[in-house]
């Protein structure tokens, strides 16, 4: 009864002699600040500089270091690269979502400001204890008394004491013990049959929803299956997909002349436009897909970014997933084996011809024949700040540059292939196709460049006199500086990595500010 009774004052949290589901709720408040200071530190850990804000490069650098155990796995059990870097940038895009001004890290105040909205107290604790106390049948109109908490406890003392002794023996506890968990295992095992078979029921609902997301038409018996991937192609193109701030490429497919019908699947890294060309009645069905779904987002539960011009609409399949099969840069690989069972699963055939590489200009098709822009074009790039330069002999591929910028150069180089214009009104695609207001990455600086939007100076960083957009994609190497002055608006789109600094206030907003 004693020990009854310092329970009873620890559950009567208002200290009013009763317990009622205000002792609950008090008990709820009380412990909320540790649930919420529990997601507080799961951001804040990632601070690896202790300078009380968390940046993409420090979620990466802590994931990279925590993943390091799976190296270790057998071959055939290791996760492959292309899921360990999407599970590291999932991680990412969870934590930055707290970065609520955009200035590319997530500070203190940041941090715990999310945490009051999603911090859930424990279920185990004492506000779970009330409550059960109050289901008791000593509890009369949502209130229990301690003389009700009390007798309670003596009813339950007298039903294990079963010879009325009032003493309770060691058998007679371990009876009652064995009674009470004779009847809490039967209704576990109930419990736990219920919840296999809701689980099995819901696993199955998925799996039948990912099939039917990944169903593809089967192939005809007299068709050639034709599997075609790449990380990238090597241009630009004009048009975007889905958003302003998608980087969308472009490559060409020519369908070689012949009778025989042509079944094509392309899988590609990035968001991609395919445009047809050639003995297109050939084709019979095209399959594509892309890792790509939104800016800088690989959502395996969105369609992938992906279009084709030429080809008519109804022999064109886009899937509602981007994770059916996944693209490949080398055959053969386990990636091409992984992509090539689905296809002969799917299809009902397997490819007959595989073909990829890292970057493409052009597939021609069936032969499987891949085109790079460096083997369409070689580019002499002549620099020279000053005197006299002399050229003898054929300049048709020979650029001379005589001004500070190097985004040309850039752009050549992360795009060999250029820009190739494609008329929105042609593609059919997964998302809405639009020109694109600013290019992305460095096309887009040489674009601004050359309608006097922005400018550059000694040191490479652009300066921007007026309103412009950011280019799509200027991550990683693409990253640049951008200066803004006073009173020009701040820029629409998102920069990326890249630092901008405002004058007049010196703002800087930006991971890339940190090494700058």
């Amino acid at each position: 009864m004693a020990q009854l009774r310092d329970e009873f004052f620890q559950l009567d949290a208002d200290r009013d002699g009763k317990l009622t589901e205000h002792d609950a709720a008090l008990h709820t408040l009380m412990e909320a600040p540790q649930a919420r200071i529990a997601s507080f530190m799961l951001v804040m850990r990632y601070d690896l500089d202790g300078d009380a804000a968390v940046t993409e490069d420090e979620v990466r650098q802590v994931t990279r270091y925590e993943q390091r155990s799976l190296q270790a796995q057998p071959m055939e059990n290791r996760p492959p690269i292309g899921r360990l870097e999407q599970d590291m940038e999932r991680v990412v895009k969870t934590i930055m979502a707290s970065d609520a001004d955009k200035d590319g890290k997530v500070s203190l105040v940041e941090a715990y400001k999310p945490a009051q909205t999603s911090a859930r107290p424990s279920n185990n604790g004492y506000p779970q204890r009330v409550r059960d106390a109050l289901t008791l049948d000593a509890a009369t109109s949502g209130e229990l008394s301690l003389a009700g908490y009390q007798a309670a406890g003596e009813v339950l003392f007298r039903t294990i004491d079963a010879d009325a002794d009032v003493k309770i023996s060691q058998q007679e506890l371990t009876d009652f013990r064995r009674k009470a968990a004779d009847a809490e295992n039967v209704v576990a095992r109930q419990k736990k049959l219920r919840d296999q078979a809701e689980i099995a029921r819901k696993k199955q609902e998925a799996i039948d929803a990912e099939r039917a997301a990944c169903a593809i038409p089967k192939a005809s018996d007299a068709s050639k299956v034709v599997l075609l991937s790449a990380y990238e192609t090597d241009a630009l193109s004009s048009v975007t997909i889905g958003s302003q701030d998608n980087e969308v490429r472009a490559g060409r497919i020519v369908v070689e002349p012949g009778s025989e019908p042509l079944y094509v699947v392309i899988a590609s890294y990035h968001p991609t436009i395919w445009q047809f060309s050639g003995a297109v009645q050939r084709v019979e069905r095209l399959v594509m897909t892309s890792l790509g779904t939104g800016p800088n987002a690989g959502d395996p539960r969105q369609p992938s970014l992906v279009g084709a011009t030429g080809m008519p609409r109804d022999r064109i399949t886009l899937l509602s997933r981007s994770n059916c099969f996944g693209y490949f840069s080398e055959a053969p690989s386990s990636a091409s084996f992984q992509t090539a069972a689905f296809i002969s699963n799917s299809a009902g055939k397997p490819p007959d011809v595989i073909a990829t590489r890292y970057s493409v200009a052009s597939f021609s098709i069936p032969s499987g024949t891949i085109e790079t822009a460096a083997e369409q074009r070689q580019k002499l790039v002549i620099r020279k700040s000053e005197g006299t330069l002399n050229i003898i002999g054929d300049l048709a591929n020979v650029l001379i540059r005589s001004g500070p910028s190097r985004a040309k150069e850039e752009m050549d180089r992360f795009f060999p292939g250029g820009v190739t214009e494609i008329d929105p009104n042609a593609v059919i695609a997964s998302a809405a196709v639009t020109p694109y207001e600013v290019l992305p990455s460095q096309a887009g600086l040489v674009q601004l460049l050359a309608k006097g939007r922005i400018t550059e100076n000694r040191a490479g960083e652009f300066i921007v006199r007026e309103k412009i957009r950011f280019p799509a994609q200027l991550t990683g190497a693409h990253s640049v500086t951008f200066l803004i002055m006073k009173g020009v608006p701040y820029p629409d789109g998102d920069p990326g990595h890249s630092c901008v600094m405002i004058e007049g206030n010196g703002e800087s907003k930006g991971a890339g500010c940190r090494s700058r």
